[in-house]
């Protein structure tokens, strides 16, 4: 994944010829460090975003662009990363496995048609289906650890109860933090998914900002922002 290698800037010269969007990042890493800025607009960082995930997806020297990908994305799926570390309890170079693999999968499939805000998404829906698919394993080994329970014993003991799978809670609660954001979006704006983010997933301004090309302030700001209207409001919401 490297982007200093000599291929990697004779690749990065022949796009950056052909895509004006690219003129001002003389180098690879001068690109990776305006994505990465906590300044700076986010809409030319999406874009920027965007078009490295149509390269990608056009094979053209996918792995050079996926690492771009990967590291203008680096402080959001740094959050990623730390969050998945407290939750799933594993080594952190199995943690790191599994992001990368749900992140490379994520940029080849992702509709671009369909995404409002490119970094958002690639990190959300990375960390989403990270843990997706621990919590389908953990499910596994717990329905194998009572199978194996139950095969030690002669038949089928009555008092045994099921557990409830962990996928189903997890789309339980998906679907409620959708509920939630589509209760919020008329209310909050553009700040709906950035108020999640800190009030439901409990990142902090950093995390949360790094994730929308925010500084931290401005994070924090455009939240309480978006408070500061819900209390204005408060007459009006529903008491749900």
């Amino acid at each position: 994944m490297a982007i200093r290698t000599a291929e990697a800037r004779r690749v990065y010269r022949l796009v950056r010829r052909n895509w004006e969007a690219l003129s001002d990042f003389e180098q690879p890493e001068d690109l990776v460090s305006f994505l990465t800025a906590r300044e700076g607009d986010f809409h030319v960082k999406d874009r920027l975003l965007a078009g490295l995930v149509m390269l990608v997806q056009m094979e053209a020297t996918a792995r050079f662009f996926v690492a771009l990908l990967w590291l203008g994305l680096w402080p959001g799926l740094d959050g990623v990363y730390r969050r998945c570390l407290r939750r799933m309890k594993r080594a952190p170079a199995d943690v790191v496995s599994s992001i990368a693999a749900s992140f490379m999968s994520l940029v080849a499939r992702v509709s671009l048609a369909n995404v409002q805000r490119v970094a958002a998404t690639l990190v959300r829906s990375t960390e989403r289906d990270v843990l997706n698919v621990w919590r389908k394993e953990l499910e596994e080994e717990h329905q194998r650890a009572l199978l194996g329970g139950l095969a030690s014993v002669d038949g089928w003991a009555p008092s045994v109860q099921w557990p409830v799978p962990f996928v189903s809670q997890s789309r339980s609660f998906d679907a409620e933090v959708e509920e939630l954001r589509a209760w919020l979006l008329p209310l909050t704006g553009e700040e709906t998914d950035l108020v999640v983010s800190v009030l439901v997933h409990e990142e902090d301004y950093a995390e949360a900002g790094a994730s929308f090309g925010l500084a931290p302030a401005a994070a924090r700001k455009r939240v309480q922002r978006a408070l500061g209207r819900l209390r204005k409001m408060k007459e009006k919401i529903p008491g749900k």
